[in-house]
């Protein structure tokens, strides 16, 4: 087979070298070469490196170079949306749910809700309003002054229930100083005392006389109610004079005389301790 004068290259069917394009049979000058590219006057290698073949692609790869498919980042965020959003409905839920229907989160089990106490169901009664009882008690007094006649001729008599009977000019005395001395007064049934008071002395007025400045008068007395007492100051007037106590029960009350004032002046004084009233104020205990 002939080969191209030029290149070397063996030529084929045609006029012209498929290589180089040399006609074919044409002579070769002097002047040129293989590797026509190359120009005389530039210096050159005339060592040509031998071509390198591609390095071979690496077809071993580890477990963890491998790729990742591109929707796994998608499932991933998929993943932590969801979870997110379980966690969120669980707190809602035990926020709004029974807390006596819960779950146990070791055993499941439903704690039952211990139910609330009610209390009583019968409402308290409201206490009844204090009242005056010392017109249904009864008195006792170690003196009394013997009766005597007013100045109309009357018979008048001094006996303790005098002080119980709601008038003024009716009073129980006693002759002399009256300190130290103690009346006692039964109620008819247990009552809570509030408060106490009395007319200290003689509070008749008759014909044009007074007898309450003809007489002593009280100044200072003792309540008592068992464990219980009561100091009282009085005016020197002829009006009942009450006086508070911490409310107490009990069905004795005693009234002690602590101070008193001198005999009357004139030829209308007296020499007797009096008491026109007592009050006693209250109310039913129970």
């Amino acid at each position: 087979m002939e080969t191209c004068e030029r290149c070397g290259a063996e030529l084929g069917v045609g006029r012209f070298c498929l290589n180089c394009g040399h006609p074919v049979g044409a002579p070769v000058e002097d002047a040129e070469a293989f590797l026509p590219w190359i120009r005389e006057d530039e210096p050159h290698d005339d060592h040509v490196a031998p071509h390198a073949p591609p390095a071979p692609e690496d077809t071993e790869r580890g477990a963890g170079d491998e790729p990742s498919p591109a929707w796994l980042p998608w499932l991933g965020g998929t993943v932590v949306l969801v979870v997110l959003l379980l966690v969120l409905v669980s707190c809602l839920g035990d926020e709004g749910g029974d807390p006596g229907t819960a779950q146990d989160p070791t055993t499941g089990a439903t704690t039952p809700q211990e139910p609330e106490p009610t209390g009583s169901t019968t409402p308290e009664e409201p206490k009844a309003r204090p009242v005056d009882v010392s017109r249904s008690s009864t008195v006792t007094a170690p003196v009394t002054a013997p009766s005597t006649q007013d100045l109309d001729g009357q018979l008048v008599s001094y006996e303790a229930a005098r002080m119980l009977d709601g008038q003024l000019a009716t009073a129980w005395r006693m002759p002399g100083d009256g300190t130290g001395t103690t009346l006692t007064f039964r109620l008819a049934e247990p009552t809570e005392i509030v408060r106490v008071g009395l007319v200290n002395g003689y509070a008749k007025q008759i014909a044009g006389v007074d007898w309450y400045p003809n007489n002593r008068r009280i100044t200072t007395v003792t309540w008592g109610f068992g464990d219980a007492t009561r100091d009282q100051s009085l005016a020197l007037r002829p009006t009942l004079q009450l006086t508070r106590v911490q409310p107490v029960t009990t069905r004795t009350v005693t009234l002690t005389i602590t101070g008193v004032t001198p005999p009357g002046a004139g030829t209308l004084g007296r020499d007797y301790t009096a008491i026109s009233e007592v009050r006693l104020i209250g109310r039913p205990a129970g």
